[in-house]
Order: C-alpha cells, then sequence, then structure tokens
C-alpha cells in the first residue's frame, strides 16, 4: 500500500488529552470503535496489531508507529495471533487536518502577520504508518508523558503538553529545506528540555547525537544563537518559575527537581538571572508563604 500522510495545520497546536499502554493476549481483538473524537498513536513494543480504519487493513509490528484518525471506524480485521503490547496516545485538534498520498501544506485558523520576523512552518506531517528510528529515545518520553499526566496537577499538566510536542517533532516528516545543523540543534534542544532534570555535559549530547562535541555546541549557537549549557540554565530556571508560582514546595525540592543538587547554587544562579533570590521571587508575585 502506497504511504499515507497526516497533515495537521500547527495553530492551534495539536493538545495532548491521555496515553497508556496496553497488553492484549492471543485471539483478544481492538476494541471496534466508530466516531472516535481523538486521534490514536500507536507504539508498537510487541507482537502483531491487525487494525483497520474504514475497511483498510493495517499490520503493525513492533518498532513502528500507526496513527489512527478520530471520527473514522477502527477495528480489528483479525485477532491476535500471540502477545501484543504497545504504548497510545490519545491527541486532540481544532485545526485543519487531511490525510494523503503526499504531505499538503495547510492554512492556519489563526491568522499569522505576513511580517512576523520568523514564521515557521505551520503544518505539521506525520506518516500514518512508518517504522520509528529510534525507539530507545521515544519510549523514555512517552513513558515520562504517561507520568506526567497521571499526577495530577498543574505542573504535571503542562510537562505533559510540552513533552507531547517534543514528541511530534521528533516523529514527524522534515522539511526538505531544514539543513544538517539547523536539525541536529532542533534534536539538542528538544533533548535538553525532556532531560534538563538530568546532568548534562557537551561530550554526553555528543555521544547521544554521534557528533563531536563542539558540533552540539556551534549548531545550537548557529541556528539559536545560544550554547547548549545557557539554554540548559534558561530552561531549568523557568522550571522553577513555574513552581514558585504554583505550587508550596520547598525551595531545596524545586532546585533539586529542576535539576541543581545544591540548591545555595541554584539560588545563586536564579538571583543572577532574575534579580531577586526564589524565596524573595514567590513572595512578591503570589505572597505564597515559605
Amino acid at each position: 500500500m502506497a504511504d499515507q500522510y497526516l497533515s495537521i495545520s500547527c495553530l492551534p497546536l495539536p493538545t495532548y488529552v491521555q496515553s497508556g499502554h496496553v497488553i492484549f493476549n492471543p485471539g483478544e481483538r481492538h476494541p471496534n470503535r466508530n466516531n472516535f473524537q481523538f486521534f490514536v498513536m500507536i507504539f508498537m513494543v510487541r507482537g502483531k496489531l491487525y487494525i483497520a480504519e474504514d475497511d483498510v487493513k493495517y499490520t503493525v509490528v513492533p518498532g513502528e508507529m500507526f496513527i489512527l484518525q478520530p471520527k473514522h471506524h477502527h477495528y480489528s480485521w483479525k485477532p491476535m495471533d500471540e502477545t501484543t503490547e504497545y504504548y497510545w496516545i490519545h491527541f486532540a485538534v481544532i485545526s485543519d487536518y487531511i490525510q494523503s498520498k503526499e504531505p499538503k501544506q495547510l492554512r492556519s485558523i489563526i491568522q499569522v502577520p505576513s511580517l512576523h520576523y520568523y514564521t515557521p512552518d505551520m503544518t505539521l506531517f506525520l506518516k500514518k504508518h512508518t517504522p520509528i528510528s529510534d525507539t530507545d529515545a521515544l519510549l523514555p518520553i512517552i513513558k515520562k508523558i504517561f507520568q506526567n499526566s497521571a499526577a495530577q496537577n498543574a505542573v504535571g499538566f503542562w510537562q505533559a503538553q510540552q513533552l507531547f510536542i517534543d514528541l511530534l517533532q521528533q516523529v514527524q516528516v522534515q522539511s526538505p529545506a531544514k539543513t544538517s545543523t539547523s536539525i541536529l540543534a532542533s534534536r539538542v534542544q528538544r533533548y535538553l528540555r525532556d532531560h534538563y532534570d538530568e546532568k548534562i555535559t557537551n561530550e554526553d549530547l555528543g555521544k547521544i547525537f554521534h557528533v563531536h562535541p563542539n558540533s552540539v555546541a556551534v549548531s545550537m549557537k548557529k541556528t539559536f544563537g545560544i550554547t547548549p549549557n545557557q539554554f540548559l540554565t534558561k530552561y531549568r530556571l523557568e522550571e522553577a518559575v513555574k513552581r514558585l508560582l504554583i505550587t508550596s514546595e520547598q525551595i531545596t525540592k524545586i532546585a533539586a527537581d529542576v535539576g541543581y543538587q545544591n540548591v545555595y547554587y541554584f539560588s545563586m544562579s536564579f538571583k543572577k538571572y532574575y534579580g531577586v533570590s526564589p524565596l524573595t521571587y514567590r513572595k512578591h508575585y503570589n505572597n505564597i508563604e515559605k
């Protein structure tokens, strides 16, 4: 069967709804659904999924991603013949989308000024059924999305949304116009966002992306005008601000959660960036007492 592409207008952005993990035993079937309102993104781990959409039959195997469209008929065209396991993500869009044999540029339903200093691609291109190039890198993000969503708090909600957008960026069909430098920089930036609470060096990034550490720094500086370390510091402090304003957690815990093992170094970095200590910032902006 010829490749099928989902072209989705990205303004407004797709929205993460929920996710989960399922294991089917031999003889079981995927649910038979009509008019389900969300996209279903499936990441296969083991077994074979025999799934149909509007009478078009697909077989999804380990290491592949498959996407079902909303408000279409989904059902198993054959029961599982072996233990079958996959992760699923439901997401919604209120913008336009289309499934076709090739990617299609779509207009945004939000008016974007034509003289905006930088207008990114406003259409997301996803292959309906495709092998995943790096399953080991994607599965931890998928699990993190679920963990943040299950936390059932404001921080977890926004983290799940951010991680979902990062996931989409990793599985999208790349625009031919993008250079290898900008692609590397985008991948590094996404990795830093997803792992900001861990210790990360340029050497670590070089090993992860199979390039020289200097290439990592050069690609980030050339594309975003900032080094990986500068980006990491900025992102960590922005995450700290979220927690300061919407939780009453201790400063020590916030520091550790955003990747600082030393609370004094965290406070020093925070004051250098925002001009006041974390506690003063909290008291000034939302009057939450320590």
